[in-house]
């Protein structure tokens, strides 16, 4: 009975030694990890960039010079033919670090006014503009009237890219002399948008 009761123990010590040894082999690929995989979206957006600069002599600006003699048709503004080949020196400049083409916007505060009040209408006050400039272009054949509300003056123009202006200005026989002054502002805006 004795003997039956080693031979008991020994088979239960003999499976539980081969339970043991079964576990550590089932888990070897356990402990040492299995490979996974999973994937989840990547995402940037890049904002529109843009910025504008104006030519020396527009920044300086826009001088029709003195009038002797009235009525006075498409006065040239003094920097009109100055550059080479009479080319136009007025121009705005998009920066070479602008990421987007550019639109641009031009208007005037008001006609031109005299300390005195006396007003010398919009409508005689006109610019033509070209991406490129030489004796001919921009054209005085498209010019265009300023108004106090912003309008397109120049398409889809590239980052490093110019804009080229002429300003004219028709004076009437009976406008009384003076000085006269107004502001004329530029704005650049993504291509495609309203001004």
């Amino acid at each position: 009975m004795e003997r039956e009761k080693n031979w008991y123990k020994v088979i239960l010590i003999a499976v539980l030694v081969l339970s043991l040894v079964f576990l550590f082999f089932e888990n070897v690929n356990a402990i040492t990890g299995h490979a996974t995989e999973g994937s989840t979206t990547s995402n940037v957006t890049i904002e529109k960039y843009l910025a504008i600069n104006f030519c020396t002599n527009l920044s300086e600006g826009i001088y029709f010079g003195s009038v002797d003699t009235l009525p006075a048709n498409n006065i040239n503004a003094t920097h009109d033919y100055d550059g080479a080949s009479s080319a136009t020196t007025y121009c705005t400049i998009v920066s070479a670090d602008s990421n987007t083409n550019i639109d641009f916007c031009t208007k005037a505060n008001a006609g031109l006014t005299s300390l005195a009040l006396e007003v010398i209408g919009l409508g005689n006050e006109t610019y033509s503009n070209a991406t490129t400039t030489s004796v001919t272009v921009p054209e005085l054949a498209n010019q265009v009237s300023m108004t106090t509300s912003y309008v397109k003056s120049g398409n889809s123009i590239a980052p490093a890219g110019y804009n080229y202006y002429r300003f004219w200005l028709d004076i009437s026989a009976a406008q009384p002399s003076g000085d006269y002054n107004n502001s004329v502002s530029f704005k650049g805006v993504t291509t495609g948008l309203s001004c």
